[in-house]
């Protein structure tokens, strides 16, 4: 006797959570976050140059982060220029990783 199973959707807070944690978990546009976070708004040139990727590959890495309404960009008459759209929020999840990072350190560092 085959049981079909139904899937259950997944409540959308949770699929959205899950998109912006698998995009920081890609170093490339973690990179792009945290040079924003620092530096405020910058050019894709200057990205680029920054992350030392192409701007081919920037781009595609800062459409998917304008897809997740983490960065926004305005079009000037010299370019379009990327910042964090919420900054605060972001340095908040970036904080709390590099704690979680180091307190996992110090507990190999502890056993060894």
């Amino acid at each position: 006797m085959n049981r079909i199973v139904q899937k259950r959707p997944m409540k959308e807070i949770l699929y959205r959570e899950s998109r912006v944690a698998r995009a920081l978990g890609e170093p490339a546009k973690f990179a792009i976050i945290s040079l924003l976070l620092k530096q405020g708004t910058l050019t894709l040139s200057e990205i680029a140059k920054s992350i030392h990727r192409s701007k081919t590959t920037t781009c595609y890495h800062l459409s998917k982060l304008k897809s997740l309404e983490i960065v926004r960009y305005e079009t000037k008459d010299d370019g379009v220029n990327y910042w964090i759209k919420y900054e605060n929020e972001l340095k908040g999840i970036i904080e709390s990783l590099t704690e979680f990072v180091n307190r996992s350190l110090k507990g190999i560092h502890s056993e060894t």
